[in-house]
């Protein structure tokens, strides 16, 4: 009884929202960005093949690179794309950042200078520092014993430095995105929590990966209902981003040796798309960035004719005026 209570609640909470694509901006990562001229190239050519402009460009940067430069400045296009990073502390031949090391201010010299070039950049720019801490397999996740990692403690010291820093500093415009991945199974979420005060975005990773070795096709909805749940109880009022998303493309065998992901007849990802594009669920998600890149399987949107047709036809159907700013 209880659980059917549970769902009548549910669908008494979603049957009045609006489909996805009639509330969300929408983004993608393609390679390259925002290093590559031939990245932001690939990611115009996305934009024609989809027949619409992207509202968030997605990239993957380290702590040397200066954020809010004049690429960036470039690749906004004057405001009309939000730019999203995944800003990631690196190893070089001095040694590799570390969580303890941020929290000691011990590059602080970096960050100052990145604070300098956020006040002279125009637009929000939001990192995702640190991304998918909480798994297994991040060079990041707290008390793992990795060379980039140390405790839950020095985490959230880290990330509580880094923000006072740019707020002390006078920069606003630099949002900060708490950006764990979906699967939940490594280090628990509110261990490593900062604080609402901290953090102005909630964010999620999460990815289809069909029928194959130790995997199963997964709905929209499956892959990020847990992790939306404990970030939302976290935090009571932050918007919700989907920073990664990407579906296997069952008419191929897009796996690879170690991870095989044979064709797969039974399922359709113009289908998968088609369905997530309409959910109701998930009311305080804002935005969806694709992983547009084929890498352990083939995330693209256009990875098949069904899969682009479904798309397209989906940004078709918009309806309904979207707020500019994602948060």
């Amino acid at each position: 009884m209880r659980s059917l209570a549970f769902a009548l609640c549910l669908f008494a909470a979603t049957a009045h929202a609006q489909p996805l694509r009639d509330r969300v901006l929408l983004g993608a990562f393609v390679n390259g960005v925002p290093y590559s001229d031939t990245g932001v190239r690939d990611l115009r050519a996305l934009e024609r093949s989809l027949g619409s402009k992207l509202e968030i460009a997605s990239g993957f940067v380290d702590w040397e690179y200066v954020l809010g430069n004049e690429r960036d400045l470039a690749l906004s296009a004057g405001g009309t794309r939000t730019l999203l990073y995944s800003w990631e502390p690196h190893c070089s031949a001095q040694g590799c950042v570390t969580l303890g090391q941020v929290a000691r201010g011990e590059h602080d010299a970096y960050l100052l200078r990145v604070a300098a070039s956020m006040k002279r950049f125009p637009h929000d720019l939001y990192v995702r520092p640190w991304g998918e801490m909480n798994a297994e397999w991040s060079a990041w996740q707290p008390d793992s014993g990795r060379n980039r990692a140390g405790t839950r403690e020095e985490f959230i010291a880290a990330w509580r430095h880094v923000h006072t820093l740019f707020r002390e500093q006078g920069v606003h415009n630099l949002k900060f995105v708490f950006n764990p991945d979906a699967s939940d199974d490594g280090t628990p979420v509110p261990s490593i929590w900062p604080g609402a005060e901290y953090v102005d975005v909630l964010g999620i990773d999460g990815y289809n990966w069909g029928d194959g070795k130790g995997d199963s096709w997964t709905s929209f909805e499956d892959i990020f209902a847990r992790m939306y749940g404990v970030l939302t109880a976290l935090h009571p009022t932050a918007p919700v981003w989907i920073c990664e998303l990407g579906s296997k493309e069952p008419r191929a065998n897009d796996g690879s040796a170690t991870r095989p992901a044979p064709v797969d007849p039974k399922h359709d990802k113009g289908a998968w798309i088609d369905a997530m594009m309409q959910s109701p669920a998930f009311p305080r998600l804002t935005a969806l960035v694709f992983f547009n890149v084929r890498k352990e399987r083939d995330f693209r949107l256009e990875s098949s004719p069904e899969s682009l047709r479904a798309i397209r036809k989906q940004l078709r159907l918009r309806v309904g005026t979207r707020v500019r700013s994602p948060s």
